[in-house]
C-alpha cells in the first residue's frame, strides 16, 4: 500500500467533489503531475469567493435543506472529508472539449486554460478527519484500503513483529476512518 495524495479544496468546492457529483477540480497547474490513483479532498479554511455557478444552483435544487441553514458546506472546516480517484488530468480546448472530441464536464471551467483534475468514485467518511491544509497535491501517512482510511504508525521494535529485514508496514498501521460511496 502506498501513501495517499491529499488535496486541499475550498468550499463549496470541496463538498461537491465528495457529495454532489463534481467529477472536475480547476488548476491553473498540473499539480498532479503524472499521478493517478486515491486522493483526500481536505476542506480548506477559507470559503471561495466566486462560489456561485449554474451547476451549483442546479445541485442545489435537488438536494433538500441545501438552501436552509446550515449548509453542508458549512461544516468540516479544517477536516478531510473523503476521498476521489483522480483518473485524468487534461486542458480544455477553445470551444470547452477535452481531448477534442468530448464536451467537458459543467464543472471544468475554459477560460483562463486551466488544468482539469478528473475525478471518480467519491467516497465520504463517516466521521471527518482533523488535518492541516496546504497547497499543492502532496503525500500523506494515509493509505487506502477497501473501504478504510488507514494511517502508518511507527513501529515499536519491542513489541512489534519485525524482522532481521526490517518491519512490515502492513503491521504497523491502524485504521482511521471508514468510508462510504456517495454516488
Amino acid at each position: 500500500m502506498s501513501a495517499a495524495r491529499i488535496l486541499t479544496v475550498r468550499q463549496p468546492w470541496a463538498w461537491a467533489i465528495i457529495h454532489g457529483g463534481k467529477g472536475v477540480e480547476n488548476r491553473v497547474r498540473n499539480i498532479a503531475g503524472g499521478y493517478r490513483g486515491p486522493v483526500l479532498i481536505h476542506v480548506a479554511k477559507a470559503y471561495a469567493d466566486d462560489w456561485q455557478s449554474e451547476v451549483l444552483a442546479d445541485l442545489m435544487n435537488r438536494h433538500p435543506g441545501v438552501h436552509d441553514e446550515p449548509q453542508p458546506w458549512r461544516d468540516d472546516v479544517g477536516a478531510i472529508i473523503g476521498v476521489a480517484d483522480l483518473v485524468d488530468v487534461h486542458r480544455p480546448l477553445w470551444d470547452n472539449t477535452c481531448d477534442g472530441d468530448a464536451v467537458c464536464s459543467p464543472w471544468g471551467e475554459v477560460d483562463g486554460w486551466p488544468y482539469h483534475l478528473v475525478f471518480e468514485n467519491p467516497r465520504a467518511l463517516v466521521e471527518p478527519i482533523p488535518y492541516r491544509g496546504a497547497l499543492g497535491l502532496r503525500k500523506t501517512e494515509f493509505f487506502i484500503s477497501g473501504d478504510w482510511l488507514g494511517e502508518y504508525v511507527e513501529p515499536d521494535p519491542k513489541h512489534g513483529m519485525c524482522t532481521p529485514y526490517g518491519c512490515p508496514p502492513s503491521c504497523y498501521s491502524a485504521p482511521v476512518g471508514r468510508l462510504v460511496a456517495t454516488s
